[in-house]
């Protein structure tokens, strides 16, 4: 059998699993040219099955792959910018490999593995010759379609990512250039969140709502949360205190990217004791003012 690939690069990727294999399989491995594999067996069956599939899974998952997705970012989608495909390929990648098991749209998705195995199973037999790209062209057309699917998943996720980018900036640049209307916030994360002034004093939705910029929500009526993120950004606190065991949870990820520097997390158990301090410092204070005033 000899298999041609595209390059040296990975002609040798290939040679390198098929040699690993020959410590526990009886066959024969070698370089014809700097290309070419050539590859011989007393045991066909086995070695197809136990090694030749499992090398190719190995390397269309390591070395083909991402190439294969870049091509069809480009050439069927029409994304030129580099960094926006490597972007687009990052999220492929992540979603292949069940990182973003929120997306609907891949949870009836066989594993795409499936695809190779069952296009090899049919195609691979001895005294064969053959070169990988013809293979993909001619034999892989249900696995290049699933990878087509994941690309514009993959493209439609990046949008919605940039989309909130885009959103995360305007917010963040409403709070650098408004003056803050209170410097400082308590936020106590449980269920839901609860927003404390700077006594420690939770501010109602009637309270919350007097806060709110009309004008700049109004721009943003699909995105901002009116309950938490509208009043939170039109306050635009000096420092935004957030009391959470749940330091991950989305809505704290936002505040941190609109806020930065301006928060500081905490643990929920701290929250009581910041309001025993300041209650005994109100204390404190009271007492100081009542003694002059005698």
């Amino acid at each position: 059998m000899k298999i041609s690939f595209q390059s040296e690069h990975e002609a040798r990727f290939m040679l390198g699993f098929l040699n690993e294999q020959q410590k526990k399989n009886d066959f024969h491995a070698s370089l014809l040219n700097e290309t070419m594999i050539h590859c011989q067996s007393k045991h066909w069956d086995s070695f197809i099955n136990d090694v030749l599939i499992p090398g190719f899974i190995h390397f269309f998952m390591n070395i083909k792959e991402s190439h294969i997705i870049l091509s069809i970012i480009e050439k069927q989608f029409y994304f030129v910018d580099q960094d926006e495909q490597q972007q687009i390929l990052h999220i492929a990648q992540s979603i292949m490999e069940g990182e973003r098991s929120e997306i609907p749209e891949v949870k009836h998705f066989p594993p795409r593995e499936q695809l190779l195995i069952s296009a090899l199973k049919n195609f691979l037999h001895p005294d064969q010759s053959f070169t990988v790209e013809s293979f993909i062209q001619f034999r892989l057309s249900d696995y290049m379609t699933r990878l087509t699917e994941y690309v514009g998943i993959s493209i439609e996720e990046y949008k919605m990512e940039q989309e909130y980018q885009n959103f995360i900036e305007s917010l963040r640049d409403y709070v650098i250039s408004n003056e803050p209307k209170l410097s400082v916030l308590h936020l106590l994360h449980d269920d839901g969140f609860q927003i404390f002034n700077e006594q420690f004093i939770e501010m109602k939705k009637p309270e919350l709502k007097r806060w709110l910029d009309r004008e700049f929500i109004f721009q943003h009526p699909m995105y901002i949360d009116s309950q938490l993120l509208a009043p939170l950004v039109s306050i635009a606190p000096l420092k935004v205190y957030i009391y959470s065991d749940d330091q991950e949870e989305g809505m704290i990820l936002t505040i941190q990217n609109i806020f930065q520097e301006r928060v500081r997390l905490l643990p929920k158990s701290s929250f009581a004791e910041q309001m025993v301090s300041m209650a005994h410092l109100d204390f404190e204070q009271k007492s100081v003012y009542n003694t002059n005033k005698r």
